[in-house]
């Protein structure tokens, strides 16, 4: 197997990062991925990274980490994570989430969450090996960006 090798996103993977996107549902065109890029890059409380096996790119993630009133750490958090379809199973998901732990511990936190949809239930089984615990439900609401 070859290795994997996880770095800091750049601008010229604006194509990996939109075709990643869409196989986890999230369609993406690649014009719009600079602009998000920038967004994070200007934030010292986040971080995308690509993982990378015979230059080719495999598997995104994004993590953050804030403070809250209620834990005296931060908490870190894996805000995304896709392996493409192609490489899964081959470890390139470890890689990424030992990425975010090491990252986020760096950073004072001594707790990481992640969200996952209810009908994933691969990336269920998947953090669960990983020693992820299911530990409550998440809540959403998207405000309309219409008037």
């Amino acid at each position: 197997m070859s290795p994997i090798a996880i770095r800091d996103v750049r601008a010229g993977d604006a194509a990996d990062i939109a075709r990643l996107c869409t196989q986890l549902g999230y369609p993406a065109e690649g014009s719009s991925i600079p602009a998000r890029l920038e967004h994070l890059a200007q934030r010292e409380d986040a971080r995308a990274v690509v993982a990378i096996v015979d230059g080719a790119v495999v598997g995104l993630e994004t993590m953050h980490y804030r403070y809250t009133l209620n834990h005296d750490a931060p908490v870190g958090q894996i805000t995304m994570l896709v392996v493409d379809e192609a490489a899964r199973g081959t470890g390139a998901g470890r890689a990424l989430v030992d990425e975010a732990e090491s990252w986020v511990k760096a950073r004072g936190c001594d707790r990481i969450i992640v969200n996952t949809a209810l009908h994933r239930s691969g990336a269920h089984a998947f953090y669960e090996k990983l020693g992820y615990t299911h530990g409550g439900r998440r809540y959403g609401k998207d405000f309309s960006h219409h008037g």
